[in-house]
């Protein structure tokens, strides 16, 4: 239990009483006592809350933003002793932030931390969201799951629904933006509405106190999004991040000085909060939504698309082998011939990462209509590409779908078949579908003298059966086009690194469904997307395909 400081004042004293000391000296470091709370059943968004809450205090809640080493941490520190009035001559520095010790032995970690600090004294909260600082040998797995973790913050009942301030933290001296940087930026930037582009600011690390040229002349260049002063220049503020180093005679100008410009930093930051207007996180979950249903429906395709091709091979090779062995078939209803027949078989996946455990399928159409990361819904009513009740993936209503630990697989099988078994088979008249196989049934099932009538029969049952699929394959490929539209109209980075792995599937099925209108739209979005974001493409791309599935 940390001591009272004998002359200081009592509100510091209070704070002290609240925390416990890890160091002496000038500053004194303690680290406030705080409660813990899981916002999601795995531990991976965590809420650390100092201080009682009475009623509803008004909220200021921040986003912070920023690369492995740039000083994160430190600022988030700063501001919780701006916001608890600790001052230079207290000669004290509080931490809110986790241990050190912690910090380095789980840099792996993928975890979103919520920082909730309420004064009692001001009656007013501060709620800083940390996003860890993303790491190129972390793999993307786990920073495409920060990203997640985020959504499922905002999407949580006790979670964030509004947002003051989006913080990206930068280094003075940085003259170009790495491709790890550009990547956290886009990962996180593309999560939300355009409408929150004016509520993003910079906070430069390591200043000296001058104008930060290098850092504000990159952000230009990169063309990152963020807002912009009077000045056209974008809305910046300074720390140095030696608030919590021993203060000696010899130093203790330089450190004072570090204080202060980081104390009216802080100052200026809390009057930008109070000049611009909360933002409700209404349009980001839309952005968010229309991922998740981006995704689902890209994936869905794909399957689509490699059963469909499956089955137009097994035709084919039905047909070949009934032409093949059509006298002995009229000799011997029971001569048996081979041929590879494709089907769909659900498979447990309850192995798999507990985010791809439960799938939302539906047993009309034998489809995957959610696979990856399919886990937040209970029931396939609530799952987000349940729409009005009906699967925006296969159209379908909600009450033909599953949600299990099992999912669709196409597999090939050979199969040793005979006439008779066909006949056997498919002696049920009251199918809806056509299937390949009653078609080759209907093929051998004639007398010798209508072979040929039965001929044209089929090719034309074959060319009907293949239009119908390729407008089954049109309709998924225009679901899919819609959705990347939609985005690109409200998102704030439509053209993130991680859009460009929809583009390089979609842009050849567009071209494939003869849309030659909808193919060059994307086609001019991908465009853009290697121009702005090439780096993070490459960066993207070196740790491997984020859509490439196993």
């Amino acid at each position: 239990m940390a001591h009272r400081l004998s002359g200081a004042s009592s509100s510091l004293n209070e704070l002290i009483k609240k925390s416990v000391k890890l160091s002496p000296g000038q500053p004194a470091l303690y680290r406030l006592y705080t409660t813990r709370s899981d916002l999601n059943k795995d531990g991976k968004i965590r809420k650390w809350t100092f201080g009682q809450k009475y009623g509803k205090p008004e909220n200021k809640t921040v986003l912070m933003v920023g690369e492995t080493g740039t000083g994160k941490t430190t600022l988030i520190n700063t501001m919780v002793n701006y916001f608890l009035g600790v001052s230079f001559e207290d000669k004290a520095w509080f931490e809110i932030t986790e241990e050190e010790k912690r910090a380095q032995t789980e840099s792996q970690t993928s975890e979103v931390t919520v920082y909730e600090i309420i004064s009692e004294e001001k009656l007013s909260s501060l709620t800083i969201i940390d996003t860890p600082g993303y790491d190129h040998t972390r793999g993307i797995d786990k920073d495409t799951e920060i990203a997640r973790n985020l959504r499922d913050l905002f999407l949580h009942g006790t979670g964030v629904k509004d947002l003051d301030a989006v913080c990206l933290v930068l280094k003075a001296s940085q003259n170009r933006i790495s491709e790890n940087q550009r990547y956290i930026f886009e990962a996180v930037l593309s999560l939300f509405g355009k409408d929150i582009e004016d509520i993003i600011v910079l906070f430069i690390t390591h200043s000296d106190g001058g104008r930060p040229t290098n850092a504000l002349e990159v952000v230009k260049e990169e063309k990152i999004p963020c807002c912009y002063d009077n000045d056209d220049e974008p809305v910046h503020f300074l720390f140095n991040n030696r608030q919590s180093e021993k203060q000696t005679k010899k130093y203790e100008h330089v450190l004072k000085s570090s204080w202060e410009m980081g104390e009216s930093s802080m100052e200026d930051f809390f009057e930008f909060l109070k000049s611009r207007q909360r933002k409700s996180l209404t349009m980001t979950v839309s952005v968010l939504n229309e991922r998740i249903q981006l995704e689902a429906c890209v994936e869905s395709l794909k399957e689509h698309i490699k059963f469909r091709e499956g089955k137009q091979r097994e035709l084919t090779e039905v047909q070949d082998a009934l032409k093949l062995n059509k006298e002995m078939i009229e000799k011997n209803e029971n001569f048996p011939f081979t041929v590879t027949t494709v089907h769909k078989e659900k498979v447990d996946i309850t192995d798999d990462s507990w985010r791809n455990r439960m799938v939302t399928s539906c047993k009309k159409c034998e489809m995957n209509c959610h696979e990856y990361n399919c886990w937040f819904a209970r029931r396939a009513q609530w799952c987000e590409v349940i729409l009005h009740n009906h699967c925006m993936v296969c159209k379908c209503p909600y009450s033909t779908h599953v949600r299990e630990g099992k999912k669709y697989v196409t597999k090939k099988m050979q199969t040793q078949v005979t006439f008779e078994e066909l006949k056997k088979k498919y002696s049920n008249k009251n199918q809806k579908e056509v299937t390949y196989d009653e078609i080759a049934v209907k093929y051998v099932e004639t007398e010798d003298k209508k072979i040929k009538e039965e001929m044209t029969n089929l090719q034309c049952k074959l060319t009907t059966l293949l239009a119908e699929n390729e407008e089954q394959k049109k309709s998924l490929v225009k679901d899919a086009y819609m959705t990347v539209i939609k985005l690109s109209e409200i998102a704030l980075k439509p053209d993130s690194a991680i859009t460009i792995q929809y583009l390089d599937f979609l842009i050849p099925r567009v071209e494939e469904v003869g849309a030659a209108g909808w193919a060059q739209r994307l086609r001019d979005m991908q465009r853009a997307v290697k121009e702005s974001t090439n780096s993070a493409v490459g960066y993207l791309r070196k740790l491997g395909d984020f859509f490439t599935r196993k």
